[in-house]
């Protein structure tokens, strides 16, 4: 064997030797990184990243609430896969993802007696400056991340929402099922098509959304579920009018037949 072919050898041998532990350690970093910016116990199962494609895959993604919630669950991901176009953001400043997968068996919006929700404490994390644990009393307000997820494909199987806000725990489970593909994402509130709000409607009529889900896509989703139970109530009248119509029409009808 030439003294080439060795050196091939053993260089491929050290990047393969790189890569398993880049695979077996990167798990464990992105865990304990997220769990100091949030504040929130995050599980990965599995993570493998691509810096050269800027291809992503994690699976078994599980987020429980800090101590101190009455109860542990968050947020339980099947999978998330991404297709990032990594020079995007070292020469603009957008970061573009060429494709987006998120697959969620279940999400579980916890509202506390303060008035503050797990949703809304995990994105606040994400805009202090040195995380959680150096969290200010009144959070300074950071500039937003520009996006654009080409495509972004989301499902959602179930939604808990536990309210401990009153004098008694309420909680209830809605199987959702969205199943929904998006194009040319670059705001959380272009989520909010009518297949989306007609499978969030029946967990949103009766609740101000605002208070569960934080910034502007909890008020978004507010006002749409609002103009949906409008113009639901406006059918179910106008239904309600004609039927008392017809009914009239026809007992007439009947009247006048009789001899």
């Amino acid at each position: 064997m030439s003294g080439w072919l060795k050196a091939c050898l053993l260089l491929g041998g050290v990047f393969a030797l790189a890569a398993l532990a880049w695979m077996a350690f990167l798990p464990a970093v992105v865990e304990r990184e997220l769990r100091s910016v949030t504040g929130f116990d995050v599980r990965v199962t599995t993570l493998a990243a691509n810096p050269f494609t800027g291809r992503v895959v994690v699976e078994g993604l599980v987020a429980n609430n800090p101590p101190g919630y009455p109860v542990p669950d968050f947020i339980e991901l099947r999978g998330v896969r991404a297709d990032i176009d990594e020079f995007s953001w070292i020469f603009s400043d957008r970061l573009v993802i060429r494709e987006l997968d998120l697959d969620a068996a279940k999400v579980e919006l916890v509202l506390q007696g303060n008035g503050r929700s797990n949703a809304a404490d995990f994105a606040a994390g994400f805009s202090r400056p040195g995380g959680a644990a150096a969290a200010p009393a009144v959070p300074a307000p950071a500039k937003p991340m520009k996006y654009l997820v080409r495509r972004l494909h989301i499902r959602l199987d179930r939604l808990v929402v536990a309210d401990f806000s009153g004098s008694r725990k309420e909680e209830k489970t809605y199987d959702l099922k969205i199943d929904h593909t998006f194009s040319d994402v670059s705001n959380p509130s272009q989520l909010l098509v009518p297949d989306v709000i007609r499978s969030l409607y029946p967990f949103g009529a009766d609740r101000d959304m605002g208070r569960l889900l934080p910034g502007d896509f909890g008020r978004d989703l507010s006002d749409a579920l609002g103009g949906a139970h409008q113009v639901g109530s406006k059918l179910k009248d106008a239904g309600k009018k004609a039927g008392d119509y017809l009914k009239g029409f026809w007992d007439k009808l009947e009247q006048s037949a009789k001899p």
